[in-house]
């Protein structure tokens, strides 16, 4: 610490005990007491500063109090008290500690410099007092006032200040026209989609940044066949009723199921379901298999009804079943009602998890919309001894992801050759895309209550959001045009529903105080800023905060125009990253090629009726070259709504809590999550999944899943193959080599057989980031945060 710092500190510090002291101070005169120098006119300064500064210090106030954010050495030269009682004589010291109103060759005070963004040093909390707003004139008027009372208020206006919109707030993600229509008639007509605002030329120059656009693929002059969105608040609903029976599963008429629409046959029996403890070499059915399933094939036993018949059951007779599916699966029923005993694997398999049980807090228990960190649902066709997709008799040798709650379901190879059966080898970028495209790699599913907050779609927004189809992918009952057709008859009812999911709300208290600071630095904070040294490139645009990538969400910024053009655009996030400056695992932006994108935009599912010579109408493929129009190619941040619950993180799981996302240096190599505990008389016998009890396998303070670190040569690990057991965190040889093979075709990554042995599928819970796909590199430009600072926007993450 400087000298000069070390003496105005030391002031200040003398001030701050002395107004601890204070208790109901009023501003009498006196030195350092805050009131004028002998002369002025007491009563009138004391109330122009009760009026027309102390709620402007309610904002400083949030960081600037000792343990706050600002409790640092620079930031201790202005320092106010918990309660705003004493604020005034901790202002004149603070004023005194900085020189007064110039001092280090400034010209006027570092109160007035810092938060209207002009001092030499940045300041955590933004601009909030830029040069022409009234918050930075009145305190003119009260710094002239400490230095010359006699005169000061001369001229200055009166009444109230208006009162700062909160720190704190969240919409939790959906789509704004749910909150729009609530309470209103089905007659009232919708507001535009906030998502549309986002064009070229929107928010330019402003705090956030987007660079990826709205699309509208369902234009008049576009004969996609499809549904229009809607334009009231009884066709919203309508349309959403009818999602949700197709989405949504738990026995519900017209459900939804893989490669297989909304027919009745499903993807196999109930009959066959009863048997798989067989697979499992238990001796006898358990009393607890509805258990024992969810937690081997991971996924959540919700508390709503999902029936299937037990051994012995008429179907028909007992409703359904006394049995209870997991939410990834769901009993098929007629359009009259009548139960099948077939069973459908739908989107929740990856779509939907759990966070705690509902007996430890409001909101816990399965999570619909979430990310699944639990699945194991390929696991089920190694048990049933065949594959769960209708016409193939056997298992493939195919795994679809390789790590337990990791999948690749953006195979694009997969899904255009073999899904959609969309073969054209004469088109000029055949090859580069059938054989020359890396693979994506393991992937985490994004959170479906971020889709009414996304103009595009996936890791890297390589489609538009509007582009529909791409979300009924697997319900593909067949390809050709029986199969497409009914992809265009549901999905626009099926997307409803799915943008209209919120996310959670933290289920326990928040430290409303650390959260608030944490609100600011998310906000404002420039990570970029001169004394911070960032080693990392600079964004292109925006104000260098959090914000700047992912969106803004407390009331104050949203309403703030230096941020958004419009509070509508309140968290939206639409900037893709460049693949170097956000510097994660490369693999799923790498096999989204040039080739795969001019091949894909040809294919079904990629709107080729929209293609056209303007890249601003163009809904096909979004990472062309010619609709990205010099843009880089890289990773879409996304909206941060219910963050908390959505570990691990990156868009590939590679990393188990937001601390490690914020501080990359405590990210482990290779971890495990924790396991649900075995019942005492099961143990050894069965797989049990992640723990998700709340209490248990949470961790509140680094935000996300606890796990335990794994040194090479640990059980589940093969030296030199898996690991570097000289150096843990370097990459062995062997491992080179195979992630070398899988990123020089599309194909290699999948080969392999499902696990056939108890200790496999414990294998597969651990998370090797030396794996080809599973990087945790990245995101270092958080690196330069202080650990008191990463708790506080852990705080407030919270609250989102």
């Amino acid at each position: 610490m400087t000298r000069s710092i070390a003496r105005r500190t030391a002031a200040l510090l003398i001030a701050l005990m002395a107004a601890g002291c204070a208790g109901d101070y009023e501003g009498a005169p006196g030195a350092g007491s805050g009131g004028p120098a002998p002369g002025g006119n007491a009563g009138s300064i004391d109330a122009f500063y009760k009026q027309r500064i102390e709620p402007r210090l309610a904002f400083c106030r949030t960081c600037h109090v000792p343990g706050g954010v600002a409790d640092v050495e620079d930031g201790r030269l202005f320092m106010l008290g918990v309660e705003s009682g004493n604020d005034q004589p901790l202002l004149r010291a603070s004023w005194e500690a900085l020189g007064g109103n110039g001092a280090d060759d400034q010209a006027e005070s570092r109160i007035l410099l810092m938060p209207s963004g002009r001092d030499a040093r940045s300041h955590s909390g933004g601009a909030p007092w830029p040069v022409d707003s009234a918050a930075y004139a009145d305190m003119a008027v009260m710094l002239t006032c400490f230095e010359h009372p006699a005169g000061c208020l001369d001229g200055t206006g009166g009444g109230p200040v208006v009162a700062d919109a909160p720190l704190l707030g969240s919409a939790r993600g959906g789509h704004a026209w749910f909150d729009f229509c609530e309470g209103r008639d089905d007659s009232v007509a919708l507001p535009p989609d906030p998502r549309s605002l986002v064009v070229p030329g929107v928010n330019v120059g402003k705090a956030v940044f987007f660079n990826a656009y709205w699309k509208d693929c369902h234009r008049e002059d576009a004969p996609v066949g499809e549904e229009d969105a809607p334009t009231t608040c009884g066709e919203l609903r309508d349309q959403w009723a009818r999602g949700e029976a197709l989405i949504k599963g738990d026995g519900a008429i017209g459900a939804g199921w893989y490669f297989g629409g909304s027919g009745l046959d499903g993807n196999f029996s109930a009959a066959d379901y009863n048997l798989l403890w067989q697979a499992w070499g238990l001796p006898g059915r358990p009393d607890n298999f509805d258990q024992l399933a969810a937690e081997r094939y991971g996924m959540a036993l919700g508390t709503a009804r999902n029936p299937y018949p037990l051994p012995g059951e008429d179907p028909h007779a007992s409703d359904g079943g006394s049995g209870q599916l997991p939410v990834g699966f769901t009993q098929l029923r007629g359009s009259d009602g009548t139960w099948t005993g077939n069973i459908g694997v739908n989107c929740h398999v990856c779509h939907s998890g759990k966070v705690g049980d509902p007996d430890e807090g409001e909101g816990l228990g399965v999570v619909f919309g979430g990310s699944n960190s639990l699945s194991e649902f390929g696991q089920i066709d190694i048990d049933l001894g065949g594959s769960a997709v209708p016409g193939v008799p056997l298992p493939l040798p195919v795994v679809v992801g390789k790590t337990r709650g990791t999948n690749n379901a953006l195979a694009l190879q997969i899904i255009v050759f073999l899904i959609a059966q969309d073969i054209r080898p004469l088109d000029p970028d055949f090859l580069g895309f059938a054989l020359l495209t890396p693979n994506g790699g393991s992937i985490d599913a994004p959170a479906w209550w971020n889709m009414g907050h996304r103009p595009v779609k996936f890791q890297d927004g390589f489609l538009a959001m509007d582009a529909l189809r791409s979300d009924f992918g697997f319900y593909l009952p067949g390809p050709g045009p029986g199969g497409f057709d009914w992809v265009k008859q549901h999905v626009r009812a099926g997307d409803t529903y799915i943008s209209s999911l919120k996310a959670p709300a933290w289920p326990q208290a928040v430290d409303t105080a650390l959260a608030e600071q944490g609100a600011v630095l998310f906000h404002a904070k420039d990570l970029w800023a001169a004394e911070l040294s960032n080693p990392m490139p600079r964004p292109e645009a925006g104000n260098g905060s959090c914000a700047s990538c992912h969106g803004a969400y407390a009331p104050r910024y949203v309403n703030d125009p230096a941020f958004l053009d419009t509070p509508a655009l309140e968290g939206i996030a639409s900037y893709i990253v460049p693949r170097d400056l956000i510097g994660t695992d490369p693999a799923r932006v790498d096999s989204d090629s040039e080739a795969a994108e001019q091949h894909g935009k040809d294919n079904f599912f990629a709107y080729p009726e929209t293609i056209n010579a303007d890249p601003d109408l163009d809904c096909s493929t979004q990472n062309r070259a010619e609709i990205r129009q010099g843009r880089e190619v890289g990773y879409l941040a996304p909206p941060l709504y219910g963050v908390w619950a959505s570990a691990p993180y990156f868009h590939n799981g590679a990393v188990p809590t937001v601390w490690g996302v914020l501080q990359p240096a405590d990210r482990p190599t290779i971890w495990r999550r924790v396991s649900t505990p075995t019942r005492p008389d099961q143990f050894g016998q069965v797989v049990m999944g992640y723990d998700t009890r709340f209490a248990r396998a949470y961790d509140r303070e680094r935000l996300g899943w606890k796990y335990d670190v794994l040194a090479c040569g640990d059980e589940g690990t093969t030296p030199y193959l898996d690991c570097n057991p000289s150096n843990h965190p370097d990459d062995p040889n062997l491992s080179l080599l195979l992630n070398l093979l899988s990123g020089s075709n599309p194909y290699t990554w999948y080969v392999g057989f499902g696990a056939t042995r108890n200790e496999q599928l414990e294998d597969r819970k651990i998370y090797n980031t030396a794996m080809y796909g599973q990087g945790n590199q990245g995101h270092d430009f958080t690196a330069v945060l202080t650990d008191q600072e990463r708790r506080a926007l852990i705080e407030y993450l919270k609250t989102l």
